[in-house]
C-alpha cells in the first residue's frame, strides 16, 4: 500500500484553502463573487488562531505565540487574534506584551467589556494604578452588575490607602453578590483602616461565616482587634490564620506589631524577620529593618 507524505504546516494551510475552492468553486470562478486578498488573509488568520488554540491546550506556548503573531500579521484588524495573544502573554506573565495587545483590541473595539477589565487588572499588577482604575471603571460602566469588578476596584483603592473609596466599591460588590466573602473581607479591612474598627467586625464575621478556613479573613479580624487595642485577641486570630496558611508574609508583620505592643520584643523581632524572609520585595522593607535594629538595641540595653 502506498504511503502518503505528511504535509508541512504551510502546505497543510494551502491544502485547507485549496479544499475550500473545490467545495465552493463558483464563489471564486464567478467574477461577481471573487474573493479579495483581505478575505483570503482573514481566512489565513482564522486558521492560525485555530491551530494556536491546539498548541495552547498542549501547553506549547511558544508555538502558539508564533501562530497568533502570524494571525495578526495576516489580519491586523482581527480582534480575536489580539485578544488571544494578550491572554497568552498574560498567562506567560509577560505583562507588557499583554498590555500592548489588549490595547490593540481596544483601538478596534473600544467597548469590549472583558478586555477593559483584563487590561485594568494587569495594569494594576504593573503598578500603573491610575491607568488601571481608568479601565476598571470603564469595565464597570459596561458591566454594571458584575460584582467582581467593583471588588477589584475596591482592592486597588485599598492599595492606595484610599479607604473611603475602597469601602464604597466593596459595598457595591456585596450588594450585588451577598455571598461574596472576599468583598466582605475588603470592606472589613477598609473600615478598620478608616477609624471605624467597631463597625468593621460585622463585615468580618459575615466574611468568616461564608469562608471559615480563610487565612486572609482571620488576619483581617485580628487586625480589627489590633485597631481596637485588643492585642492579645489580635494575636489569637493571627495565629489561627498562620495555622491555615503559614506562607503569607503580611500576617507575620501583623503579629509582630501586636507582640511589640505587648512588650514581647524577642518574638516581635523573630516575626518581623520572618516577614522580610517571605516578602523580600516589600515596600516597607527599609522601615522594618530599621525597626528590627531598634528593637534589638532595646532588648540588649
Amino acid at each position: 500500500m502506498k504511503k502518503h507524505k505528511k504535509l508541512s504546516g504551510k502546505k497543510l494551510i494551502a491544502f485547507l484553502l485549496f479544499g475550500s475552492l473545490l467545495i465552493c468553486p463558483t464563489a471564486y470562478a464567478t467574477s461577481h463573487f471573487i474573493k479579495t486578498q483581505d478575505q483570503v488573509n482573514s481566512r489565513f488568520s482564522k486558521i492560525f488562531i485555530f491551530l494556536a488554540s491546539g498548541h495552547i491546550s498542549r501547553k506549547n506556548f511558544d508555538k502558539a505565540e508564533d501562530l497568533l503573531a502570524k494571525a495578526v500579521k495576516y489580519d491586523p484588524e482581527n480582534v480575536k487574534a489580539y485578544k488571544n495573544l494578550a491572554m497568552l502573554y498574560e498567562g506567560m506573565n509577560k505583562l507588557e506584551q499583554a498590555e500592548f495587545n489588549y490595547k490593540k483590541v481596544l483601538t478596534l473595539d473600544k467597548k469590549n467589556r472583558e478586555v477593559n477589565y483584563y487590561l485594568g487588572l494587569i495594569l494594576d499588577q504593573q503598578g500603573k494604578t491610575d491607568e488601571a482604575l481608568k479601565y476598571l471603571n470603564k469595565a464597570a460602566s459596561l458591566m454594571p452588575y458584575n460584582a467582581f469588578i467593583y471588588y477589584d476596584i475596591g482592592v486597588v483603592y485599598a492599595k492606595l490607602n484610599n479607604y473611603q473609596q475602597s469601602i464604597e466599591y466593596s459595598q457595591k460588590a456585596v450588594e450585588l453578590k451577598p455571598d461574596f466573602a472576599e468583598a466582605y473581607n475588603n470592606l472589613c479591612y477598609g473600615l478598620a483602616n478608616s477609624g471605624k474598627a467597631h463597625n468593621a467586625l460585622p463585615a468580618c464575621k459575615k466574611a468568616l461565616n461564608l469562608k471559615e478556613d480563610s487565612a486572609p479573613i482571620l488576619d483581617s479580624i485580628g487586625y480589627v482587634h489590633f485597631c481596637m487595642g485588643e492585642y492579645q485577641k489580635a494575636i489569637e486570630f493571627y495565629q489561627k490564620a498562620l495555622s491555615i496558611d503559614p506562607s503569607i508574609g503580611e500576617i507575620y508583620f501583623h503579629i509582630a506589631q501586636a507582640q511589640e505592643k505587648l512588650g514581647e520584643t524577642t518574638e516581635a523581632i523573630k516575626n518581623y524577620k520572618k516577614y522580610l524572609e517571605l516578602d523580600p520585595d516589600a515596600s516597607n522593607i527599609n522601615d522594618v529593618k530599621a525597626l528590627i535594629k531598634k528593637l534589638n538595641k532595646k532588648k540588649n540595653s
